[in-house]
């Protein structure tokens, strides 16, 4: 339950509309208090504040409520066109880096709020059985909230040239990616004098019949609360597996838990569909993979003949390669974890390194003879190999090597000339010398 409420949280609160809600409602609230104490104060002929009749005031507001609304519209319709845009040039799933953006909430909020703030000033006037009462610090606020909005506007404005600009959204993510990674990954690579590999573990367990949980929707895999898990199945089960990862795609037939003795499963089975939480879309609190993702996803579009912006491309490889050479610089996390003081012991199969390295491959299938984008890919595998060979990571080389030669040979055969195919001859022997 606890799982279910945090993933519930992070989902809504970097949605578009609860940021501006929480606004709207702190300028109503305002708008009420400032009228209350408008109401106990007597502001007539003070030069600091809005010093117009009751009809002035009405006009003041009623100015301040109509441009706001429109101007919130505009706001509103400008996210919309960034939105389709960043969809139609990078990628859909990058839609959550934009809806998220913490200026766009607050301009949106702000304008909204201002107009609610405005309307709630507005009914004031000539209120409380005095035709003649005006607010007159109330209304000092609104304009000067009226003036914060139009500078909003600029720094708005300004702030969405930005955002769509193919530089900013790359190195968002990857920043936000490099960060994440740190949290999950927190010790560099190094080799325990004894580890138990999860997956010989977990066949001899699968020795004895498990019993099984399914996933209680379709979707994505988003996070999984391991800490909540052994809370709630503490006593009742004494061993189990958690056969999915964050940024899988499970159905309603797909087993994501094992669990012994088999009987568990049913005693467990709501702690254990709380702890894995499935929603329609993936992020990265618990999925490094999903950043390197999105750029994968930004490079394809660039490559696509529709597009045909090998920049973008080689924009989108040079983040990729700074992620990745912080993935190849980084250790996972034990796959076998044991809980003595419960008496539990769990498995929790891992993203092998491979996957990330699949995503270069990915991208060569769509070069098509463009060397330059094809050195960038295997220069981006040379850099992962230096620190791999650094790190005495041969599991790790061998497959950066394998890679590496896929690529290789891809790009050599598809190459235009001598010249290109010497660029990547060189770009290989960088890798070979970079591997030891």
């Amino acid at each position: 339950m606890v799982n279910r409420a945090k993933n519930v949280w992070l989902n809504v609160s970097g949605s578009l509309g609860f940021v501006p809600g929480l606004i709207v409602i702190a300028f109503g609230v305002l708008g009420i208090v400032m009228v209350e104490i408008d109401k106990d104060l007597d502001l007539d002929g003070a030069s600091a504040v809005f010093a117009g009749d009751g009809p002035a005031a009405r006009t003041v507001l009623s100015v301040i409520a109509g441009s706001l609304i429109t101007v919130a519209g505009l706001t509103f319709s400008i996210t919309m066109v960034v939105l389709q845009l960043a969809a139609s040039q990078f990628s859909p799933r990058i839609l959550r880096t934009f809806s998220s953006d913490r200026l766009t909430q607050v301009t949106i909020g702000t304008y909204v709020g201002t107009f609610v703030y405005a309307i709630l000033v507005l009914r004031a006037v000539g209120s409380f059985d005095d035709a003649s009462f005006v607010p007159r610090l109330s209304v000092t606020l609104a304009s000067l909230l009226g003036i914060a909005a139009v500078v909003l506007l600029v720094v708005f404005l300004n702030h969405v040239t930005q955002l769509i600009q193919v530089s900013h959204v790359t190195a968002s993510i990857t920043h936000e990616t490099l960060a994440r990674t740190d949290a999950l990954y927190p010790e560099d690579y190094g080799v325990p004098a004894q580890e138990e590999d999860a997956e010989d573990l977990l066949a001899s367990w699968r020795g004895h019949p498990g019993g099984r949980v399914m996933a209680r929707r379709p979707g994505f895999v988003q996070r999984v609360g391991l800490d909540d898990l052994v809370a709630g199945v503490a006593g009742r089960a004494e061993r189990f597996a958690i056969l999915v990862r964050p940024g899988d795609f499970v159905s309603i037939e797909t087993t994501v838990i094992e669990v012994w003795p088999p009987e568990a499963a049913e005693d467990c089975r709501a702690a254990f569909q709380d702890a894995v939480a499935v929603t329609s879309e993936r992020d990265l609190a618990q999925d490094v993979h999903f950043g390197l993702r999105q750029l994968t996803d930004t490079a394809l579009k660039a490559m696509s003949p529709g597009i045909n912006d090998p920049m973008t491309a080689v924009t989108c490889i040079g983040y990729l390669r700074a992620l990745l050479v912080r993935v190849t610089d980084r250790a996972q996390p034990p796959g076998v974890r044991r809980f003595p003081e419960h008496d539990l012991t769990a498995v929790l199969l891992q993203r092998r390194y491979e996957e990330y390295l699949e995503l270069l491959v990915q991208i060569s299938r769509y070069v098509e003879g463009d060397a330059w984008v094809a050195r960038e890919l295997l220069d981006a595998l040379g850099a992962c190999a230096e620190v791999a060979h650094r790190r005495g990571a041969q599991d790790r080389l061998r497959s950066i090597r394998a890679v590496a030669a896929a690529i290789g040979a891809r790009a050599r055969e598809e190459a235009g000339g001598s010249r290109d195919r010497e660029m990547i001859d060189a770009a290989m022997s960088r890798i070979a010398h970079a591997a030891g």
